[in-house]
């Protein structure tokens, strides 16, 4: 039985929601929202005015790789055009995630242009994602060799963890030569992107840590965040809101952390990339037209 797409849509948002709800649930049965809002209630606006450009300055560099992997299958998108229909996208992200989602909008506007290239675009995406989740590990690995994880054998894990990092990007550029040639002169410049794009928000997240006047052990809540990224990432969330909160606390809880801070500052996060996203809602009547001008 094959369900309509409203109804699936529907279904989709709910489940969505519900796991939302356990998170939170999970999250603040193990903390006071009290603890956290007294964190939140001393921010300093500075540091957060900060956090947001950096993450803005992250978006950017993120638009512009996805446009490398557009112009590598012919979609010749100018930047301004091409910034306008992703901003759009993560408006849709975070507000709209029951529907189609930034992805499939941005697909939706491409193909009507691009008739012939829906899958083409597809793979794109598909690769812009996998570009940055290599990223992400090869920081990951990165701040594993700083931070004094409590593992036995930890020399060993890190060992094996760079040489997995390595391995995996030098595989994703000999795959994408060899399966996906059309991408494979864009693989170094856009996973160098992708490499700009999270350490942005690494220094965002600096920034933030800034805000809360949290000074010991920023490199372990720079972990952490990586770590929730991946999890943000997962298609099961609403913008990645309650899968951030569960690995902050899980990530404070298993490194000694302030679960206040750190559940604190994925609030923060989640917050400021409502704030940067939002704008992309003033863009939307244009998107068909900066696209036709692109």
């Amino acid at each position: 039985m094959t369900l309509p797409p409203r109804l699936r849509a529907l279904l989709l948002l709910l489940l969505k929601l519900g796991l939302l709800a356990a998170a939170l649930w999970f999250v603040f049965r193990r903390i006071s929202p009290r603890q956290i809002g007294q964190v939140l209630a001393s921010v300093q606006p500075g540091w957060l005015g900060l956090a947001v450009g950096l993450f803005a300055a992250s978006k950017w560099l993120a638009a512009r790789r996805l446009n490398y992997f557009q112009r590598a299958i012919g979609v010749d998108l100018s930047e301004a055009a091409n910034l306008r229909l992703y901003w759009l996208g993560m408006f849709y992200n975070l507000f709209l995630p029951g529907g189609i989602g930034g992805d499939g909008y941005k697909v939706l506007v491409l193909r009507r242009a691009y008739p012939t290239k829906t899958a083409a675009l597809v793979r794109a995406l598909v690769l812009d994602r996998v570009s940055g989740l290599l990223a992400l590990g090869v920081l990951l690995v990165a701040l594993a060799w700083v931070v004094p994880l409590p593992l036995p054998g930890l020399w060993m894990w890190r060992g094996a963890a760079g040489l997995g990092a390595a391995g995996l990007l030098l595989g994703g550029a000999a795959v994408t030569e060899r399966w996906i040639a059309p991408f494979g002169p864009t693989y170094w410049r856009t996973q160098g992107l992708a490499l700009g794009v999270q350490a942005a928000q690494l220094l965002c997240t600096l920034a933030l840590l800034g805000a809360t006047h949290t000074v010991a052990q920023q490199p372990a809540y720079l972990l952490v965040f990586l770590a929730s990224s991946v999890a943000a990432a997962l298609p099961f969330t609403v913008g990645g809101a309650g899968a951030r909160e569960v690995m902050f606390l899980l990530g404070a809880q298993w490194l000694g952390l302030d679960a206040a801070v750190s559940v604190s500052l994925s609030l923060l996060f989640y917050l400021l990339s409502a704030a940067v996203a939002l704008p992309g809602a003033l863009v939307g009547e244009g998107s068909w037209n900066a696209v036709e001008r692109g």
